[in-house]
């Protein structure tokens, strides 16, 4: 054997490690730089502390092994740190891709505005709690039919093949939960409305550790049927929905689930059947005083929900918008009519809860008639990044400190590349 070979691998390792932390560096660098990363800037951090642990760690193993080893043991190592850096860069990969879309031009503008909604959606309850938010969803855009949320525990759709089965450990570990949006949304800015439902899936997780258990709970417990176990987390996505758009938020739970008469009947997934979700929202929105005739059929469920506990207040306390918004003269009505004409004249666009107020307008002129007007989507364009005070998504990670779980992931990385 050549007595370089062993050493040319271990060079070989070593710099696709040092590539990858000069590509990771360089990124983060332009990130904190980056104006339109401004409401991630925590994310960033987390991401950086963790990438940077797991990649010194490898690069120190490297580093460690003897050139005057066997060759084959050489090999044999080296081969397991190269997977380890590969899976770095699967896990830095995944997230860059999804914060990199804020300077693709043909989705910039909606991200812009999806992350006004979701910070409007994200922080109202932990703000009513006098309690710092944790770490808010990150929005992206995919070609999907439907939207998503992956919260901190989850695991993303795009990574359930065997091949990324570590990657999507990290993820569901890691406090960057996201929010999956469709690709229509980059012509169609309305359906960001979808943006309030997943947002209120890392509501129900952060808000209360015990929240899921309680709900699941408290639905069983008022209709004396099991079957609402299954449905209690969807069924708080859709109410919460409710509380941060009001009683048009159900337009798009219609539109997602039209289908033959036959077909609706059914319950999907972790879903109720669709007549069963679109009469619970309005029976929640009647109960939280925002106007429509209900379901008393679902009163019990509806109360259920509404009074869920969190920090000793309800959560309609926590998260509803206030009633006068959805008047005869109220401002949703109003900034409905705006919406519709171009150059519009839209006060009050401030508030926290300004993103949410302008997206019930929306939601309320496409509920009424199934084609947008055509200055609607230029319209919210313009003025959705304009809402809102400024503001980051979350002050501190939710759970364990970073650098424990910088740790903690570095030692089940470098466990795995034996």
């Amino acid at each position: 054997m050549h007595p370089e070979r062993v050493r040319a691998r271990l060079d070989r390792s070593a710099t696709t490690a040092q590539r990858l932390g000069h590509e990771i560096s360089d990124w983060m660098r332009r990130g904190h730089a980056d104006r339109r990363l401004h409401r991630f800037t925590v994310h960033l951090n987390v991401l950086d502390a963790v990438l940077s642990r797991m990649l010194g760690a490898v690069t120190a193993e490297i580093e460690a092994i003897d050139p005057r080893s066997p060759s084959g043991e050489a090999y044999r190592r080296c081969g397991e740190l190269d997977r380890a850096v590969f899976t770095i860069r699967r896990l830095f990969d995944w997230y860059a891709t999804k914060y990199d879309q804020r300077r693709d031009p043909a989705l910039a503008g909606i991200l812009a505005c999806a992350d006004e909604v979701v910070l409007s959606c994200w922080r109202q309850p932990f703000e009513n709690l006098g309690r710092a938010a944790p770490t808010g969803p990150l929005a992206y855009v995919e070609p999907r039919f439907d939207a998503f949320a992956t919260p901190r525990v989850s695991v993303p759709p795009d990574l359930r093949l065997p091949a990324d089965s570590l990657v999507a450990e990290f993820v569901g570990r890691l406090p960057v939960p996201v929010v999956c949006l469709p690709e229509w949304t980059a012509t169609q800015a309305w359906w960001l409305t979808l943006a309030a439902h997943e947002v209120g899936h890392h509501v129900h997780k952060d808000l209360d550790p015990a929240l899921e258990d309680a709900t699941r709970d408290a639905l069983a417990e008022a209709t004396g049927d099991e079957t609402w176990r299954r449905w209690a987390l969807e069924s708080f996505a859709d109410a919460y929905s409710v509380l941060m758009l009001g009683p048009a938020a159900a337009w798009i739970v219609e539109e997602l689930g039209h289908g033959p008469p036959g077909s609706l009947t059914r319950a999907r997934g972790g879903y109720p059947p669709l007549p069963v979700r679109l009469a619970l929202m309005a029976e929640v929105a009647r109960q939280a005083g925002l106007g429509g005739e209900g379901a008393p059929e679902l009163a019990g469920v509806a109360g259920a929900l509404l009074g869920l506990r969190a920090g000793g207040r309800t959560i309609a306390e926590l998260g509803g918008p206030s009633p006068g918004w959805f008047a005869e003269r109220g401002p949703v009505r109003a900034q409905a009519l705006a919406l519709a004409e171009p150059d519009p004249f839209l006060p009050r666009l401030a508030e926290p809860y300004s993103a949410r107020l302008l997206l019930s307008a929306a939601a309320t002129i496409v509920d009424a008639a199934p084609v947008a007007p055509p200055a609607l989507h230029a319209n919210l364009l313009e003025h959705l990044p304009r809402c809102g005070p400024p503001g980051k998504l979350g002050a501190v990670p939710a759970g364990p400190p970073v650098e424990p779980l910088a740790e903690e992931l570095t030692g089940r990385l470098l466990g795995s590349a034996r």
